[in-house]
């Protein structure tokens, strides 16, 4: 075999061919993150890898790395006992307690036309759960409910969930922070970012 060899008089001329250096590694973009899925009886579906991607929308401020919410539904032995929702939209906020009947209304057209996974959620998959009064959030809040999506309404600056208008990964799927919905529902441009936040971060 013969050897073919190039002989460049000035190396610095070969800085073109290699602008990031030699051992320049490109970073990889995405990287998978494991979503674990809430229990469903009838169903035997395996747990999903969504790719997280950086979102760069200039109207809705979702966090790196947010997740692509593909949820599907599993089966663990371990949650047998718990009642399995699609959506769980947790109210920290006493002006959420109690609706007028135009907000309650909303509420329901809302979650009609909210989809999980490109399918319309049915009303008995999506409930409402109370932690008014509390300064932080812990699973212990949902009680004996699971959920991968979950919505969270406040106005009030509550620990351990995400910014306004941003989404981030729980052990079950994604959790969304917006304003309460009655500020919601009486502001034209909060209706907006949650509708453009809920169809950014679920894809639909």
């Amino acid at each position: 075999m013969s050897e073919n060899r190039q002989f460049v008089e000035n190396p610095l001329l070969l800085t073109d061919l290699f602008p990031n250096g030699i051992y320049h590694f490109k970073e990889p973009n995405e990287e998978a993150i494991v979503l674990p899925q809430v229990a469903d009886n009838e169903s035997g579906k395996v747990v999903v890898l969504a790719s997280a991607e950086t979102v760069g929308s200039p109207e809705i401020a979702v966090e790196e790395n947010e997740i692509n919410a593909q949820i599907l539904t599993g089966n663990n032995p371990e949650e047998d006992t718990m009642i399995t929702l699609t959506i769980i939209n947790l109210i920290f906020d006493a002006t959420d307690v109690s609706w007028d009947e135009a907000t309650k209304l909303s509420y329901d057209k809302l979650m009609s036309a909210v989809k999980v996974n490109q399918e319309s959620v049915l009303s008995e998959d999506i409930e409402m759960v109370m932690a008014v009064g509390e300064a932080a959030y812990s699973p212990e809040l949902l009680g004996d409910r699971l959920s991968p999506v979950i919505f969270v309404w406040s106005d009030r600056d509550i620990a351990q969930i995400p910014a306004l208008y941003k989404a981030r990964p729980t052990e079950k799927g994604v959790m969304v922070r917006f304003p309460s919905f009655a500020a919601m529902c009486a502001n034209l441009e909060m209706k907006k970012m949650v509708w453009q936040t809920m169809k950014q971060v679920l894809k639909f």
